[in-house]
């Protein structure tokens, strides 16, 4: 790696917003090599680690959110832990044993008080505040290419931050604090500022990234940026846009098969993968990992203490069949090895190393396909859908829409196919869906099953940490979201 990284980095000064978060106090020795591993490998923020002996990647990788302590709760294993998280906060998505990550089935984890949020913030912002350091010595009229493309990942890195951050933290235009180079913002920043920005970061990365070849999936290239944009543009009503960086994210891997589609989704190498994190012995969490969590047939939390995931069960009816994908899940009820309705989509092959997808071909053509539809281009969502549906149901047509609108089949198809991979919650929020799990033969336990909340209710808002509150002046009570 290159000498340009240099101790100067520790020079960028951030104020504080929560203390392990957004300060670099706790930088303020890191060795050189750490640093310049941060920058030859910046992707590596999304992911934890228990490994101790590699003292470089567990720096970098090893957050202990809550609180900033020494110990970690066993659902804090980075991105991965948040996509699931947020799943079961949604409707499609239930847990059968009140344990780990419970606190997003029940929400009690979005108040100020709870570690989830807690660790929500400081993980996004852990990976801003790092991404920061390393482009302070990338500037935008750099010459080097190979930096360049440093810099580009590293803004895809934080606009992606920023990206989930507004979206589960803002109060309508009471956003949250601005960090970059240019801007110190301690105060609840608009939110149309935050969202301008991480626009402005995703779109100069993807200009940065143009003809930069990574050597692995690991690696953010400029189709991964497509696929964000994608999903920001989805977001913020720019369809033909969300439509065509959709195609290009798609166009990068390959298309699935009935055995990608039943391959327990743990190997970065599948064909329809466009991005993931590579878990290995070293970078296992092995307990405080996302196959302990949630695989049914793996030793952990799920598979060897029962403390089962499930879909909730008018989704999975919604599945004809002749689908394929009801092979994703068990539905027998009544049978004595396993309670109905239980994860089988993933399944680690191997001891606690299953990979995590972040990007796969299927959610991109579903972006598609949901974009042409919203932008009233029914013919061409209809034609990207069979596309879709093709290799997952033989027998679906256009008329099997009989009952249901394209968008509505689309949605639903997003449901079903997505489930697991951290949508869920977003798509309840972005299609103003209310949260009801209380209905007939309903399969939400008694613990989270009460727990209906109308469309566009403050629930669906994360607290702000009282960390955050008693570090940061420039937000006070008054600037809370509800409780």
């Amino acid at each position: 790696m290159k000498k340009w990284i240099t101790l100067a980095i520790l020079a960028v000064g951030f104020t504080s917003c929560a203390e392990d978060a957004l300060d670099t106090e706790n930088k303020e020795f890191v060795a050189q090599e750490q640093l310049q591993a941060l920058a030859a490998n910046p992707e590596s923020l999304l992911t934890y680690t228990n490994s101790v002996e590699d003292g470089t990647n567990s720096f970098l990788r090893q957050y202990k959110t809550y609180q900033g302590t020494t110990s970690s709760s066993h659902d804090d294993y980075g991105q991965k832990s948040i996509e699931f998280g947020l799943d079961l906060m949604s409707n499609d998505a239930t847990m059968l044993v009140n344990q780990w990550a419970s606190g997003y089935y029940t929400y009690t984890g979005r108040v100020q008080e709870s570690r989830i949020t807690t660790k929500v913030w400081n993980f996004y912002y852990t990976v801003i505040r790092d991404a920061n350091l390393i482009l302070a010595t990338t500037p935008a009229d750099i010459e080097s290419q190979e930096l360049r493309y440093t810099r580009g990942r590293l803004l895809a890195l934080r606009g992606f931050s920023y990206f989930n951050l507004i979206r589960l933290y803002a109060d309508g235009e009471k956003g949250i604090p601005l960090r970059t180079l240019e801007a110190n913002q301690d105060e609840r920043v608009a939110t149309s500022v935050i969202v301008a920005q991480a626009k402005a970061d995703l779109e100069e990365a993807y200009d940065l990234l143009g003809g930069f070849a990574r050597t692995s999936k690991v690696q953010i290239d400029q189709n991964v940026v497509a696929g964000i944009l994608a999903r920001y543009y989805l977001e913020y009503g720019n369809y033909a846009q969300a439509a065509t960086m959709a195609r290009q994210a798609y166009n990068s891997a390959a298309p699935d098969t009935e055995a990608t589609l039943l391959d327990g989704f743990d190997e970065i190498t599948s064909p329809s993968w466009i991005w993931g994190a590579e878990i290995t012995a070293i970078t296992s969490g092995i307990y405080a990992s996302f196959f302990s969590q949630v695989g049914t047939l793996n030793p952990g939390y799920a598979g060897l203490l029962g403390h089962y995931k499930a879909i909730d069960k008018r989704l999975y009816d919604k599945l004809s069949p002749t689908d394929i994908r009801t092979q994703n899940w068990f539905a027998e009820p009544g049978n004595a090895d396993y309670p109905a309705y239980v994860n089988f989509k993933f399944v680690d092959a191997t001891f606690f190393e299953g990979d995590y997808v972040f990007m796969r071909t299927a959610e991109m053509l579903l972006i598609e396909a949901e974009a042409k539809a919203l932008n009233g281009d029914n013919a061409g969502a209809q034609a990207v859908l069979s596309e879709f549906m093709a290799v997952r149901d033989p027998q679906y047509t256009a008329s099997s829409n009989v009952n249901n609108s394209v968008l509505d089949m689309i949605r639903t198809q997003r449901g079903i196919e997505l489930w697991g991979e951290g949508f869920a919650f977003y798509d309840m929020k972005r299609w103003n869906n209310a949260l009801v799990r209380d209905y007939p033969g309903s399969n939400h336990p008694a613990f989270g099953k009460n727990l209906n909340y109308p469309a566009n209710s403050p629930k669906f808002q994360l607290q702000i940490p009282i960390a955050e509150l008693n570090a940061n002046p420039s937000i006070n009570a008054a600037d809370q979201n509800a409780q």
